[in-house]
């Protein structure tokens, strides 16, 4: 039990054995302390990220997602315990004895522990409010008192541990050089974690891989590849850990990963948010019409992301896609102007999604100069096409949000595709060598 003079409003985080001039990070906030940083006392419900570095020089950063629920009056608080690794340079969880130790020492400790929203006010940022707004109701605009609880609110104790891999828990162990899991990695990046002692991160579509049933052939295979909708919800519904209906593990895992790799700048979370934004969240068009309150959510979650990126990150926006694949910028402008063309011809869309995505265009247009309006013909023409013609003459256009000198897709070379046949069951628009109608020289 906690001992009965401790206040219980908050849980605690003690960082024990951490040396002196770390940088220490708390949610949107960081500093560089002198002296060894003791930990953090009346941490508010919610999602947040802990973490802590040798210098702001130092690349390698390593730290813990923690999730701490509501709690009634007089409810014990949760006490984690870190330990500083020295050999391995990582937070760590200690031994139970030392955890045990560190727990029945906090009433001696307890004062010099820093009071969470004492230290987010102090640097200049809003603490999260103690009264967010209510379930059911629109989120209230993008201020820095909100901001964060935005960024977070999807994210909760049961992702933590499906990402991790556990069956249960309320904290995630990440760091700089974690990776995740089902990503192909690259020679170098082999090499760089090997050795390393790094986790693997588990996501429900992991980087990389292929947004198409195995099982989907001919047109229906054609239509995953175009629109991620189908294969979307298949694989959210076979999740045999996925308790909640509404697809909110899918908002966390994209917030989860943004905040992990613009943080601790971990390239493989920042590989899995652009795939979750651009080649998932923002190619599953026809969610606004089979899921549209998960739709709008994926929606205000990259608009609230994009935002903390100008307000909060060294370098904003741009530092961020620098990061990305080269051509980013223009990829993730074509592919929320494409979103907003699929939309605006998408008759069943509900008003949801279509409010949630005027928001984050007027957001794009202040912030960024981007005007998606354009959702006819000149979005679309901007985009690389896969395209597939059918017998009514409908084009089935998709939109690849990557680098647009990147010529491989989830269509595949083998993908089925419908063309068009002339009067002698010959394919439209071959070039003929021939004037007389053979067929000799037709290539």
């Amino acid at each position: 039990m906690a001992p009965p003079s401790l206040p219980t409003g908050g849980d605690v985080l003690i960082l024990n054995g951490l040396p002196a001039n770390f940088t220490i990070g708390c949610d949107s906030v960081s500093f560089s302390a002198q002296k060894p940083f003791p930990g953090f006392r009346e941490i508010p419900p919610g999602a947040h990220l802990i973490w802590v570095s040798p210098s702001e020089l130092t690349s390698s950063r390593s730290g813990y997602w923690i999730f701490t629920p509501e709690r009634k009056d007089g409810e014990e608080l949760q006490v984690y315990v870190k330990q500083w690794d020295k050999a391995n340079e990582i937070l760590t969880v200690p031994s139970e004895a030392e955890q045990q130790l560190q727990k029945q020492r906090l009433g001696q400790i307890y004062n010099s522990l820093v009071p969470y929203r004492f230290f987010i006010s102090s640097s200049g940022a809003s603490p999260i409010p103690s009264n967010p707004a209510p379930a059911g109701r629109p989120p209230p605009p993008l201020d820095n008192a909100t901001l964060w609880s935005q960024l977070t609110s999807a994210i909760d104790a049961g992702l933590l541990a499906r990402v991790a891999g556990a069956t249960a828990g309320r904290d995630l162990p990440v760091s700089t050089m974690d990776r995740v899991e089902g990503r192909a990695a690259s020679a170098e990046e082999a090499a760089l974690y090997a050795g390393s002692g790094a986790s693997e991160l588990r996501f429900s579509f992991p980087s990389g891989s292929p947004l198409v049933s195995a099982a989907a052939t001919g047109e229906a295979r054609t239509r995953q590849a175009l629109d991620a909708t189908g294969f979307v919800l298949e694989t959210l519904a076979r999740r045999d850990d996925d308790d909640d209906d509404d697809g909110a593990g899918l908002e966390g895992e994209l917030a989860l990963a943004f905040l992990t790799g613009a943080h601790l700048g971990n390239h493989a979370c920042l590989d899995q948010w652009w795939f979750a934004a651009t080649r998932v969240a923002l190619r599953s068009y026809g969610l606004a019409a089979a899921r549209p309150a998960l739709a709008a959510r994926l929606l205000r979650a990259l608009r609230a992301q994009l935002a903390y990126c100008e307000r909060r990150l060294a370098g904003g926006l741009d530092a961020l896609l620098d990061a990305m694949p080269a051509g980013a910028p223009t990829a993730l402008r074509r592919a929320l102007a494409a979103y907003g063309a699929r939309l605006a011809e998408e008759e069943g869309a509900a008003a949801e999604p279509r409010a949630a995505f005027a928001e984050l265009a007027a957001w794009a247009r202040g912030a960024r100069g981007w005007d998606l309006r354009d959702g006819g013909a000149g979005a679309r023409r901007a985009l690389r096409f896969g395209g597939a013609t059918l017998d009514d003459g409908e084009v089935l256009q998709g939109a690849d949000p990557r680098d647009v000198d990147d010529g491989e897709d989830d269509r595949g070379e083998f993908a089925p595709a419908v063309v068009e046949l002339d009067e002698r069951g010959r394919e439209v628009g071959l070039v003929s060598w021939a004037d007389d109608g053979s067929d000799g020289g037709r290539q």
